[in-house]
């Protein structure tokens, strides 16, 4: 294992991460809900990247027969540990080891796995849950989440864009002049994990990308293509706000909005070169996602208006 996946799997040992993850209501609520609806009686479910075992455990509670957890990373032994104080331990098991070498004895009804990162697949977690999915997945089984979608809209947000962005430079600091650090802060394309306020949204959002995941292939988020936009006011538009959505069953939906209560994953704000937009105008914007390939868990993402593009670092 290189140093950079051991880090990633060692911080997931980290209860802290799990504390906040779990602490979020809005995800672990919907998950919860989502497996209540979706665990039928005699099914067997496997969890990938199962962390403390909640939702393994909530499998289980939930009807399911056998439930396989599993987790690379040290806090295997702590949901084992978990497990057994809940009294589920006839029903479920934790396998310490990596998701994509998994191949049960036998075949699951039901994978669940909450790999979702920001932009939804920041931290690449998806290729282990499709390996995971095609060795060990019934060919009538269901996934949980289901879908995922990645939006985006423009925003116009002077605070954001003026005191947490590049238009801090605009301000003379100690009567020196550092207005040349915007253009150079805009160019290094660092997106900002944040909340955007709805009323900053300049525009009705667009999907980026869509995966069904049940079929998808490892590359299906690594996509290029156009979005348009209807701008519904005159404004500056200063940036733009990607999210996600998630359907984790037919009827129960995760949404990331910035209209929805805010989870720990927040928006993901990309600063722009602020322009003048006018209401009814039309923008287009050319987009293109793919891995970082100076670190394969973090996203490259880059947004073009008329010419005017941007490459940013989502981590």
């Amino acid at each position: 294992m290189d140093q950079e996946v051991e880090y990633y799997f060692q911080r997931y040992g980290d209860l802290e991460l799990h504390r906040r993850m779990i602490a979020d209501r809005w995800r672990t609520e919907a998950f919860a809900r989502a497996l209540r609806q979706a665990v039928r009686p005699g099914d067997v479910v496997l969890d990938v990247g199962t962390g403390t075992g909640i939702l393994a455990m909530i499998a289980a509670k939930a009807g399911a027969k056998r439930v396989y957890g599993v987790e690379q990373s040290p806090i295997a032994q702590t949901a084992a540990n978990l497990v057994k104080a809940n009294g589920l331990s006839d029903r479920v098991k934790i396998l310490r080891g990596p998701a994509n070498a998994v191949n049960l004895d036998e075949r699951v009804d039901l994978l669940v796995s909450e790999w979702l990162g920001h932009m939804a697949f920041v931290e690449n977690m998806l290729d282990d849950v499709i390996a995971a999915r095609d060795q060990n997945l019934a060919a009538d089984g269901r996934m949980l989440p289901a879908r995922v979608d990645v939006m985006l809209a423009p925003v116009g947000d002077p605070v954001l864009f003026h005191q947490f962005g590049p238009g801090f430079w605009r301000r003379a600091v100690e009567g020196l002049d550092l207005s040349a650090l915007e253009k150079l802060e805009l160019a290094q394309g660092r997106a900002l994990q944040t909340r955007v306020e709805p009323s900053t949204m300049l525009a009705a959002p667009g999907t980026l990308v869509s995966v069904d995941l049940k079929t998808c292939d490892t590359e299906a988020p690594f996509r290029s293509g156009r979005v348009q936009f209807e701008i519904e006011r005159d404004a500056m538009l200063d940036g733009f706000v990607g999210w996600f959505t998630t359907a984790l069953t037919d009827d129960v939906e995760l949404d990331t909005s910035p209209h929805r209560p805010e989870t720990h994953w927040s928006q993901t704000y990309f600063s722009f070169d602020p322009m003048s937009v006018s209401a009814g105008e039309k923008i287009e914007v050319e987009f293109g996602i793919d891995r970082d390939p100076t670190e394969p868990r973090h996203l490259k993402i880059g947004l073009d208006v008329d010419g005017a593009g941007r490459t940013y670092t989502v981590e």
